[in-house]
């Protein structure tokens, strides 16, 4: 028993030596791993005291800008009320400017553009102008009224009239024969003529042919003559398409449609003259608004005394001028009111006066009292005047030349001077930037210093615009641009638009491939505009 119970106490000590030996292990792996996580919870306290610390410091910096928030707040509102008062506030002020701009009658329909014929009120005359006589000059007998002979006349008529019997009582005896030249208007009538013509029948072949009918184009229903008329009064003379169709008894459609038919047959003329553009010597270019459909366009005219070319396009860009002179140097002067639209061009240039007269002059008006710019206006102008009417004085080219240049040196010299306001020295500007665009004219009296040309050439398009708010159809605005470019080429060359259209249509009655471009162009266009 004893042995026995010895052997289990030394049993129950290695198992219990086993065991504290195993706890020891565990309890030093604890110690360890409880020894790391003290270390990570040190780093994760510091972290934490850290954001504590931070948000602490923080606190007052967002209290701060939760204040300047509510701040700004106030403030956004109060902007938006100020907004809203000052948007109320123009509203008002708009409608005051209205009722203040109620026209007097005494106001120039354009500005300082105005012609002095056109002003509402002038200034009195001066003296000297009273003094002055109309008429022609003392001694002068005259040319009274203009009478055509008997061979100009198309109707003579003899008239067997009596006057009533003398107040002596005496009976009138024949004494010879007084003629009186009178004018007479007959109104456009309208006939309706039947053509019977005959069917020929080939005998070799069977073939039949009907022989065309003179002054028609073919299978037409309005001859020649009323179509060149009609389109003459409408693309020419202005008048109103719906007059026309009403006069005639046509209806819309029909009356376009002969202006669309008539332009394609015109087309190859249209385009060889403006080819001739690129050979002249000079040429007045301008631009006005026109409506396609609706929509914004523009009207160009490009034009001397030879040509007149219009094209209407759906934009004011340069691609318009430069589809007409193309991107080759031209020993070309084109005259135009400074717009930029032409500056691309590689041609020469020459800018109009009577725009920077203009321009001088509403500096006089915007600063009345300013005596700089009254010397200015008052030195310059004159001489940019002066500049305009010499080539309308009958000089020699040499004197031409010679006085060009003097007052060319008057100009520089007050355009280089020295000056304090600002829009002294824009004009100045103009001058020193652009020599070359604005001293042309020197050269010979047939290059113009004004663009009056192609403004007077484009105010018949602005009042058709007027009355007629432009195009439908870009095909419209080809038809237009076609058929007024010839008629105004053909009266460049002295004749009626309406009897040269009836005539190119005659021809092209028989053959529509015929080329009339001879009729409008110059047989050397070139040769002649450098000798001019």
């Amino acid at each position: 028993m004893a042995k026995h119970w010895s052997k289990y106490l030394h049993e129950r000590i290695a198992y219990n030596e086993r065991t504290i030996k195993s706890l020891s292990s565990v309890a030093r792996e604890a110690e360890k791993n409880l020894s790391a996580m003290r270390d990570k919870f040190k780093s994760e306290q510091l972290r934490r005291e850290q954001s504590e610390r931070a948000l602490y410091d923080a606190k007052p910096k967002l209290i701060r800008l939760n204040l300047e928030n509510q701040q700004l707040r106030a403030q956004f509102i109060e902007q938006r009320k100020l907004q809203d008062a000052l948007a109320e506030a123009n509203s008002k002020i708009k409608k005051l400017e209205k009722e203040l701009n109620r026209r007097s009658g005494l106001e120039d329909p354009y500005g300082l553009a105005t012609p002095s014929s056109k002003r509402v009120t002038k200034t009195n005359s001066t003296l000297e102008n009273r003094a002055k006589r109309g008429g022609a000059g003392l001694g002068h007998k005259g040319y009274g009224r203009k009478k055509f002979s008997a061979e100009e006349a198309d109707t003579q008529i003899h008239l067997d009239l009596v006057p009533s019997s003398c107040e002596c009582g005496g009976t009138w005896l024949k004494g010879g024969t007084v003629p009186h030249s009178v004018y007479h208007y007959i109104p456009a009538k309208i006939e309706k003529h039947i053509y019977y013509k005959n069917i020929c029948v080939c005998s070799h072949c069977g073939v039949k042919a009907v022989g065309k009918t003179p002054g028609v184009m073919p299978n037409s229903l309005f001859s020649n003559s009323m179509i060149a008329h009609l389109l003459a009064e409408h693309y020419y003379h202005g008048a109103t398409a719906g007059s026309l169709e009403q006069r005639c008894n046509i209806n819309h459609g029909t009356f376009f449609s002969i202006a669309q038919r008539t332009a394609m047959l015109l087309k190859p003329a249209f385009e060889q003259i403006i080819e001739q553009l690129r050979f002249c010597l000079v040429l007045h270019a301008d631009e006005t608004g026109w409506m396609m459909d609706g929509k914004k366009a523009y009207a160009w005219l490009f034009a001397n005394d030879d040509f007149k070319v219009f094209l209407f396009r759906e934009t004011r860009g340069s691609v318009v001028p430069k589809e007409v002179f193309g991107e080759e140097f031209l020993q070309l002067i084109l005259v135009t009111d400074r717009y930029c639209g032409y500056s691309p061009l590689a041609l020469l240039h020459q800018y109009c006066y009577v725009h920077l007269m203009r321009d001088v002059k509403s500096l006089e008006v915007e600063f009345p009292d300013d005596l700089e710019i009254a010397n200015f206006v008052s030195d310059l102008n004159p001489l940019l005047a002066e500049a305009i009417g010499l080539r309308n004085k009958d000089l020699s080219l040499k004197d031409y030349r010679k006085t060009a240049k003097e007052i060319k040196k008057k100009i520089m010299d007050i355009c280089e001077s020295q000056a304090n306001h600002p829009g002294i020295q824009h004009i100045q500007n103009i001058f020193r930037a652009h020599p070359t665009r604005l001293f042309q004219w020197l050269k010979s009296p047939k290059i113009p210093a004004d663009n009056n040309f192609a403004e007077r050439g484009l105010r018949p398009t602005v009042i058709a615009r007027k009355i007629s708010f432009g195009s439908h159809s870009e095909k419209g605005l080809e038809t237009r641009e076609i058929l007024m470019t010839i008629m105004h080429t053909a009266k460049c060359r002295g004749r009626d638009p309406a009897g040269f259209l009836e005539e190119v249509l005659d021809i092209l009655a028989k053959d529509k491939s015929a080329d009339i471009s001879h009729m409008l162009i110059p047989e050397i266009p070139a040769k002649k505009s450098r000798a001019a």
